[in-house]
Order: structure tokens, then sequence, then C-alpha cells
């Protein structure tokens, strides 16, 4: 990201070069910019001689050097401009809006099945229902594009709002908040799926969308495929606050689970484990734990009514099961306590 400044007028150059230098801002300056400086500037500051320009931005400033006059007006108001600076007046305003603005990031919890069967997306949509009391702005964010929509499993099939093929036409920058609030939501949660499967390459900015979704949610679940799938993403996983691994209280699970914890050891930042139980399994999830040499986030029972539930399109929020419901509140808490040893580094 940087600020970028649209101008001819060596004068304007030279003062923002000034203050970029004292400030120490990755500065762009382009008379003509690109899509792309455009789309990666925070700020955006437009020369008077320049304001015909066509761009699309939600922190466009104008930039008059001199007295301002009716015809600034007229071009702060056809760029939708939040302030006019005036060189050398605004000098002040200068050095403090040029800089990077500092935004709270949410905290980002990735869940990673290390076979199929381990209740990776049942754990990710339960979670972030039972964390939505205690954050505020709770997005599930599909990684996951080869299976399933998690639509059904939180119940929002039938629901409108943005999927993640709805963001492959985007142009202009974007704000995280217009982003979230656009997505299908339920119970406070908002979802953003691919709402069907499709085997059609089109050019999504995961990246970009997920940083905007940080910045506007204080928790951020994401739902990733097997570390074998070919959409993996191993820069998202480094880029996760925490990554839960879930595996079935199998020997077979474990045995997925720990060529899994290694395939993801190099990159992520803390790794946990969440044990499924499995009816007939002698194999404790403490026990596997002790033998992953991974500590033990929480464990999820395997029930019937669980199926039922989501079958009958109540999601999970009509799951209301006792060590279930317990278990996941206490993960809750746990990320809410992250959270706050975040914010205090």
């Amino acid at each position: 990201m940087h600020a970028l400044l649209v101008t001819s007028d060596d004068r304007v150059v030279s003062e923002f070069k000034t203050i970029a230098a004292v400030t120490q801002t990755h500065l762009v300056i382009a008379s003509e910019p690109t899509k792309s400086e455009i789309d990666h500037a925070y700020r955006i500051f437009v020369s008077q001689e320049l304001s015909e320009i066509e761009l699309i931005h939600n922190d466009v400033n104008l930039v008059v050097v001199g007295a301002t006059n009716t015809q600034t007006w007229s071009s702060a108001l056809r760029l939708s401009a939040k302030h006019v600076a005036t060189i050398p007046d605004s000098r002040e305003w200068l050095i403090e809006n040029l800089s990077t603005p500092v935004k709270s990031k949410g905290l980002s919890v990735g869940i990673v099945p290390a076979s199929g069967g381990a209740g990776a997306s049942l754990l990710a949509c339960g979670l972030a229902f039972h964390a939505r009391q205690l954050f505020q702005n709770v997005v599930l964010v599909d990684f996951d594009q080869s299976s399933a929509s998690l639509d059904i499993t939180f119940g929002l099939e039938n629901i409108t709002g943005m999927r993640w093929h709805d963001f492959s036409e985007l142009s202009g920058s974007i704000n995280g908040n217009d982003v979230y609030q656009s997505l299908p939501s339920r119970d406070g949660v908002g979802l953003l799926t691919h709402g069907k499967l499709t085997f059609v390459e089109t050019p999504i900015p995961r990246d970009l969308i997920l940083d905007k979704l940080k910045e506007a949610c204080e928790l951020v679940v994401i739902d990733f495929p097997k570390v074998s799938d070919k959409d993996f993403s191993i820069e998202a996983i480094a880029d996760c606050d925490l990554v839960l691994v879930t595996t079935t209280a199998t020997v077979r699970g474990c045995a997925s689970a720990k060529r899994t914890i290694a395939e993801l050891a190099g990159s992520a930042r803390s790794l946990e484990l969440v044990v499924r139980n499995v009816p007939g399994s002698n194999l404790e999830p403490m026990q596997i734990a002790e033998l992953l040499n991974t500590p033990l986030a929480s464990v999820i029972n395997t029930d019937v009514r669980i199926v039922e539930q989501i079958e009958q399109g109540f999601g999970v929020s009509g799951i209301n099961l006792g060590g279930f419901t317990r278990n996941l509140n206490s993960l809750a808490q746990r990320i809410q306590y992250l959270r706050g040893l975040k914010s205090v580094a």
C-alpha cells in the first residue's frame, strides 16, 4: 500500500517528496496513474491542474498551490474530495495525512482439515457462531472451492448476498465494511463462500478481500481445504494468528494430522489441534496431542443430532448440545484471550 500523488507540477512534487522523507511514507507520483497504482493506494492526492482525471477511490484529496478559488471547489466536488490541501499552508495536515493510516487488524483463525471427515467445516461454522457474542463483527470465509458450500451448514443457501464470484469484476478501491455488509449473514455472522461449485477459473482478489475484512471485523474465521488441494494458500496460512488442524480420533487420522502439521510448521505462527471423537476409537484426544507434540485446543463430539439440525435447515444456530456447545464456547473464549494479548503487543 502507498500514498498516490497525481500531479505534473514540480512545486507540488517537491513539497510532497520533502514531507514523504520526513514521515517515511511510500509515495508514488504519477501524472497518469495505472489501475494498480490507484487500487493499492490508501490515499490519493490530486493536484488541481489534473483534477479532470477519472478515478474511483474512497479517499481522494485535492491539492492546490496558493489560494483557492471557485474552480477549486468545483474540482473538489467533481472528485468527491474529502479535503482540499493548500501548499504551503496545509503542511501540518499533509504531514499527518500522508502517512499510512493506522488500522487495527482483526484476529484471524485458520481451520485446516487433516483429512476428509475431520469436522473442519463444522468447527469453522460453530466457532464463528459461538464467538459472535465475544467479538464485534465476525465473518466466516470459505477458502475451499472444491467442496460443497458452507451456505448449507450455516443455513444460508437461500439468502441473498455477495459470494466469491461476485468480487471477480471489482474495479477501484473497496472498503472493508462495505464488503462485510454485502455478505449474507445469520445470527450476527457474515459468510463469504462460493455459493455454487464452479470449475471456471476467475481472477478473484482473495488476499485483498481478506485483508479488507480483517480491517472491518474483530474475528475472521477461515475454512481452508486440505494442504494437498491445488487452491491451498500457504501465504494465507502465514497471515493467520492461529491455525487449528482438525483430525479424527483414529490411527489414520493421526497419520494425516502428522503430515499436515509438518507441512504447516514452518509457516503457521501458532499451531494447535482439534480432535473429533469417533465412536469405537480407543484414542484419547490428549493422547493424540501428546503423540503429535501439538497443543490441544478443543474436542468435537460426533453426534447424529448435529447432522439432523443442519439437514433440516436450522444451521449451527440450532445446535445446542451440552459438550459440543461447551467446548466451542471455551474455544471462543480462548481466542478472545489471544486477541487481548495481540492488542497489548
